[in-house]
């Protein structure tokens, strides 16, 4: 029953719908259809994408460290420039040596239990002369090394440091001549299970010698510490870095643009960038990278949105700006400039999706098809050629404004 009153309720609009267009068309009343107009003019007209992003450094390099030893100095603090190779910390290196010295101590038995097994005695004692000159020799050269940053922070003498350059260079010239005279009897490890073992052990005394290399962290760039997680009595933690350095001088804001948008840009376009920290300054920027593949945004207002990430270089003076701020680009897209343009509500579209606007001539409707260029926030342009600057068009057309339809203007 309410269906067949809705149905009936329908048809009768209808009627009076078409009764009410008919006699604006025929009949000549008075009573005519009062329309708002404007003019078309000539303007400048520009499409723009709005986007938001964040300022990062392009230069930025988080260190971190392997190593499980405690932190015996901390050389810089947050906010302090830095140059490549600067000394950033170091690590108590007393239990590393004892490391070292236990790692060789079991090198050394396995190495012996090797050689008994072995029957190729001579080969194994020429081997084990190299090895342990070779060790020696970079037990030498990594402590000389160390010396050479505890002198420079005054915690040796320079007899120290001497003491440890004469071992290191004696110690080289040892593994010269060993190598020189015993090269030819350097043969391929037995592939047993001994063997294996013994290089295991090797590789463990490697590896803790090379620790000590590693026990001062320096900076790997030239930039500003903006981050320390490292306290001098503590082990660093194993996840993350201990330090931050990144170079605040070169910034780069990442934008997600849309799909339906990213034809519209291309590398190389500069662009305006604004943030709300700075509101009367405007920084240049210009797109560096456009991502090669597109990426699914979750939590927008629209659900799932797919995006292509742009990055921009900021250019010339960033005086102000700093990484993590949010910073928010107008991009200009498109230009035509002394062009035909309308307000969006002048524009009707019609239930085949064509477009078109409805001009007062006469106190007449006069439809006229028409194509739309450009398009901004507020105006459209607007292309046909049955249109010129000042013609009047009618304000918020609908299905009730039909061709040669009389109307009055309302001012």
């Amino acid at each position: 029953m309410a269906k067949k009153k809705k149905i009936i309720g329908i048809s009768i609009s209808l009627v009076i719908l078409l009764f009410i267009v008919f006699n604006f068309k025929t009949s000549g009343s008075s009573d005519v259809m009062s329309v708002r107009t404007t003019d078309i003019i000539k303007s400048d007209i520009s499409s723009n994408i709005y986007v938001k992003g964040e300022l990062k450094s392009k230069v930025k390099s988080e260190i971190s460290s392997d190593l499980t030893y405690i932190v015996d100095n901390i050389f810089v603090k947050e906010g302090d420039q830095v140059k490549k190779g600067d000394r950033l910390a170091t690590f108590d290196m007393k239990q590393l040596n004892q490391d070292i010295e236990s790692a060789k101590l079991e090198f050394e038995i396995q190495e012996a239990q090797y050689k008994e097994k072995n029957s190729e005695e001579q080969i194994l004692s020429l081997q084990k002369d190299i090895e342990n000159q070779t060790m020696d020799f970079e037990i030498a050269q990594n402590k000389y090394e160390s010396s050479k940053s505890l002198y420079e922070l005054g915690s040796i003498s320079k007899d120290e440091l001497d003491s440890d350059y004469n071992t290191y260079k004696k110690s080289q010239n040892n593994l010269d001549k060993i190598k020189a005279d015993l090269n030819k009897a350097i043969r391929e490890k037995n592939n047993d299970s001994d063997a294996k073992s013994l290089e295991l052990k090797k590789l463990n005394l490697k590896q803790k010698i090379d620790d000590l290399s590693k026990s001062t962290i320096k900076s790997p760039i030239d930039g500003t510490v903006t981050a320390i997680d490292a306290k001098i009595g503590s082990i660093p933690k194993g996840a993350g870095g201990i330090f931050v350095i990144e170079d605040l001088k070169t910034l780069k804001a990442t934008f997600d643009i849309n799909e339906f948008d990213i034809s519209k840009l291309h590398k190389g376009q500069e662009i305006n960038l604004t943030t709300e920290s700075l509101p009367n300054s405007t920084f240049k920027g210009k797109i560096t990278n456009i991502y090669p593949t597109a990426r699914v945004k979750e939590g927008s207002s629209s659900g799932k949105q797919i995006i292509i990430p742009v990055e921009v270089d900021l250019l010339g003076n960033i005086e102000g700006l700093r990484p993590g701020l949010v910073i928010e680009s107008k991009i200009e897209t498109e230009k035509q400039k002394d062009t035909l343009v309308l307000p969006y509500e002048a524009i009707y579209e019609k239930p085949d999706k064509t477009k078109c606007i409805f001009l007062v001539k006469n106190e007449l409707l006069k439809e006229i098809p028409v194509e739309l260029g450009i398009q901004s926030e507020l105006e459209v342009q607007v292309i046909s050629k049955n249109i010129k600057p000042g013609d009047k068009v009618a304000l918020n057309p609908n299905e009730t404004f039909i061709d040669g339809m009389k109307v009055s203007t309302m001012k």
